[in-house]
């Protein structure tokens, strides 16, 4: 038996290939997103443990230039004394001294600015002392390190995407200078090379401190190098102990462990991200294997009848068939990894074409990779082929005397009904957590949603019956015949049909739910915008930096312009927990905001500076109007303030947990550099003039961009746009997944029923007519799982939308003509996928045809 089986697979070669390219599909998907959150994992190891010291001084809470998170804070400094202190403790083999910010960044030869959203621009004075165990830290890639004030040294990756070689003009934007020009003499980095988008700017170490610092002497953090054999937190403890007021000392681990670990949460979330995709490609290929395997199954009732005929057991017959799945589930699982692992270095490749350098990680085939793999693979295909399996397995001998295999029409069995009970089980649930007060009313949503799906799934054959015989009576008024030939052969086996429509129905329902919900987000944010937008202009940050707050006197001395308001943002801590800070005007907040104030306002004449604070805090630290509080300041001090009001946030600007006034601010947070202006104009201004004047203000500040009202709202949904793109773009996995379910499906059953094809062929059917019919049956297939999809997404975007209204997604917003674009690409994708079996029915001979059992 399992060689009868070997020989059927090896001379149906296409017929396995087409069988295995949707696991292929499905497991590439799994495979690629394991590989690929491996490779960002080996990459972003690289970098931290690269440009961390065996111990690392810093000022606390905020840690090491390039992975902190505390824009804003107000830098504490170390005096040369300091350092010198560190390197008299015992253990110590070296101490460097580090001046950076993370908001310093290059331009290109057309001074556009040389950033990745988001990705730090990272500027320090040139230190080289090894890093944390020894390994390589910072290091000359080629030329040579800065030696004047007026030269510089860059990553490589970074000097690429800028188009720069050694000896050109660098323009680099400053936080406190402006722009500045310098020579490029190297190329550095740290450790392996990876950045991870980021750019890093070596300067020397005076002129570090002048566009850092404003010129002021001192470091914000240490490097310290180990001697051999020292226990690195020993020395950790020995040097924190010696530090100045605000200074804490940690080892290379320790701090290693904790950014690794704020990675890890990106990264999972990343990971489970892609494998909720993959989880739906396998969905998908599974109902197109359990179609697969069925057709096959019936192709081969006779030779199956043959074989227990002659002896083979229905266990034997049984085994067959999984063994010829088991073939298959390999065979896609071992593509599937190999296309995965392409994937993975496609991804490499395109990201370091675009500057992105993650050093020297590469995809790396893991185990974890392998047994999802062939798990995944091997585990689907073999339940997928269970069913067809114990049919095979129940085909009597007696069969083998027929004249012919078995393709008359098929029972459509109870399945179906059990679908509609999951239907109306899922819709309750769904109607629950809308109209119902429920607890989790997304949980409630959750499970009604995938009830819904599956049962679609099973009752398909059912539900779908109206739109057929739609189709059959427009087929027969437009092609006659052909086209009832065309409807009676997609009715003639009901679940076969209903199987291939519900894979495109699954990816089209996921898709009419993205496209709902992106139109009804982008809407609700637009009218929200719109309503609560303030000002004229706004001056913002394009790197999401803030910028020098020097800039402001210049944009209030624009012509036309009558107020301006300023936000300041940074960090700071109430108690253990750290809290973001805000720093505002009274009038800014009203005038220039959207914030909604609950209570109170950000004045008061208590005694202490006034705060307003958010909901949140307040409940968290139990603190109500009219209670006093403390700030620690960044010299180690605190500040006392008066709750004055509480907010609830709001549509526009975000602004921090904690807002003090302009007078207060200073003292906790970084005053030097502003976050965003927003810009009242006269009535009678020109608002082009003033457009000019205040690009002309901000015209040594390439980090800001001036903006209107349309302008900043346009900027705002186009963040949304990107990800629903994205989205998009992982859900067609799906879509091709059907399509090639459906090319399948039709290249098969013209397989099976080459016989009947012969025989109308001999009645007089043109092969024109032929390619006709196979195409309509493969339109209307196409199609019904199109407009079934799309109900279902019209169900689930408008459920999800009504769940989302206090998350201010209040309007919903169905795209019509969207969705009907889906449906009529969907049967063009339908005549597509008949190309190939129409044109292989119209090729038969027609009397080998006929001769075909």
């Amino acid at each position: 038996m399992l060689h009868a089986t070997w020989r059927s697979l090896w001379a149906h070669k296409v017929r396995l290939v087409l069988s295995a390219l949707s696991i292929v599909l499905g497991v590439a998907f799994v495979a690629g997103s394991l590989l690929f959150t491996n490779l960002l994992s080996s990459s972003f190891d690289q970098l931290v443990k690269g440009a961390l010291a065996d111990v690392n001084v810093s000022a606390e809470g905020v840690g090491i230039e390039g992975f902190d998170q505390t824009t804003g804070l107000q830098q504490v400094l170390m005096s040369r004394d300091d350092v010198a202190a560190i390197a008299d403790v015992d253990g110590v083999a070296q101490v460097e001294g580090m001046v950076s910010s993370s908001q310093i960044f290059p331009l290109d030869k057309d001074g556009n600015l040389l950033s990745f959203p988001g990705a730090p621009g990272v500027g320090m004075n040139w230190i080289q002392a090894p890093a944390a165990g020894g390994q390589v830290g910072a290091r000359v890639v080629d030329g040579r390190p800065p030696e004047t004030a007026d030269e510089l040294m860059m990553d490589p990756a970074t000097v690429t995407r800028g188009g720069y070689v050694l000896g050109d003009t660098v323009e680099v934007s400053t936080p406190r200078s402006g722009l500045k020009s310098y020579t490029l003499v190297g190329t550095g980095t740290y450790g392996a090379g990876a950045t991870a988008g980021a750019s890093y700017l070596f300067f020397t170490l005076d002129e570090a401190q002048e566009i850092v610092q404003d010129g002021a002497e001192g470091f914000y953090a240490a490097w310290v190098v180990t001697e051999p054999g020292a226990d690195p937190a020993t020395v950790a403890d020995a040097v924190e102990a010696g530090l100045p007021e605000g200074f804490i000392a940690e080892t290379g681990d320790d701090l290693a462990a904790e950014i690794e670990e704020q990675l890890d949460v990106g990264l999972g979330f990343v990971n489970t991200f892609l494998l909720v995709f993959a989880g739906i490609a396998l969905l998908v290929a599974t109902l197109l294997i359990l179609n697969t395997f069925s057709i096959l199954v019936a192709q081969r009732s006779r030779e199956l009848a043959l074989l227990r005929a002659i002896g083979a057991t229905r266990r034997q017959v049984r085994v067959a068939v999984l063994s010829e799945a088991l073939a298959i589930g390999l065979v896609g699982a071992t593509l599937g990894l190999g296309v995965g692992y392409g994937l993975a270095w496609g991804i490499l490749v395109a990201m370091r074409s675009f500057g992105i350098d993650l050093g020297t990680a590469v995809p790396t085939v893991t185990w974890q990779a392998v047994v999802a793999s062939y798990a995944i693979g091997i585990v689907i295909t073999l339940v997928a082929a269970a069913l067809p399996a114990r049919k095979a397995s129940r085909v009597r001998p007696v069969e083998a005397m027929a004249a012919a295999a078995q393709s008359g029409p098929e029972r459509i069995g109870g399945l179906p009904m059990v679908g509609v009970a999951m239907i109306e089980i899922g819709v309750a649930a769904l109607v629950c957590a809308v109209w119902l007060d429920v607890p989790e009313p997304l949980w409630w949503a959750g499970v009604g949603a995938v009830l819904l799906l599956v049962g679609m799934v099973l009752a398909a054959v059912v539900v779908g019956t109206p739109l057929i015989a739609a189709f059959g009576a427009a087929y027969r008024a437009l092609f006659g015949e052909v086209g009832r030939l065309a409807r009676l052969n997609a009715v003639r086996q009901p679940r076969r049909t209903a199987a291939t429509a519900a894979t495109l129905m699954i990816g089209l329902a996921l898709v009419a739910t993205v496209a709902i919900l992106a139109a009804s987000t982008t809407t609700s944010i637009r009218e929200r915008l719109t309503a609560d937008q303030r000002g004229d202009f706004t001056l913002s940050p394009v790197a999401y930096q803030p910028f020098d707050a020097t800039v402001i006197d210049e944009v209030r001395a624009v012509d036309g312009v009558t107020d301006v308001y300023e936000f300041y943002r940074g960090i700071t801590r109430i108690g253990d927990e750290p809290v973001q800070l805000s720093g505002a005007s009274a009038d800014g907040l009203t005038r220039a905001s959207s914030l909604e104030l609950i209570a109170g306002s950000l004045s008061g004449d208590g005694g202490a500076p006034p705060a307003v604070i958010s909901r949140e805090v307040a409940d968290d630290h139990d603190l109500t109007l009219g209670q006093l509080f403390d700030l620690p300041t960044p010299t180690g001090g605190t500040v006392r303030l008066l709750v004055t009001g509480i907010h609830d946030g709001g549509p526009g600007l975000q602004l921090g947990d904690v807002i003090v006034d302009l007078d207060t601010y200073p003292q906790l947070g970084d005053a030097s550099l502003v976050q965003r202006l927003v810009v009242f104009t006269a009535d009678d201004a020109d608002q082009a003039a003033v457009r000019d004047g205040l690009e002309a203000a901000a015209d040594d500040l390439p980090t800001v961009v001036v903006a209107d009202v349309e302008e900043f709202i346009d900027a705002r949904i186009s963040q949304f746009s990107q990800l629903f793109s994205i989205l998009y773009a992982l859900l067609a996995l799906a879509i091709i997944i059907s399509v090639l379910g459906i090319v399948n499906t039709l290249g098969l059953s013209v397989m099976e029923r080459t016989r009947e094809v012969g025989l109308l062929r001999a009645v007089g059917m043109t092969r024109a007519q032929l390619r006709r019919m196979v195409t309509l049956e493969s339109v209307m297939v196409a199609t019904l799982g199109a407009v079934l999809g799309v109900v279902l997404g019209v169900v689930f975007g408008s459920v999800l939308v009504s769940l989302l209204r206090d998350d201010g997604i209040d309007i919903l917003v169905i795209p019509w003509l969207q969705l009907a674009g889906f449906v009529l690409v969907a049967g063009l994708f339908g005549v597509l996928a008949a190309v190939g079996p129409a044109r292989r029915a119209a090729r038969l001979n027609v009397l080998e045809s006929i001769a075909t059992e």
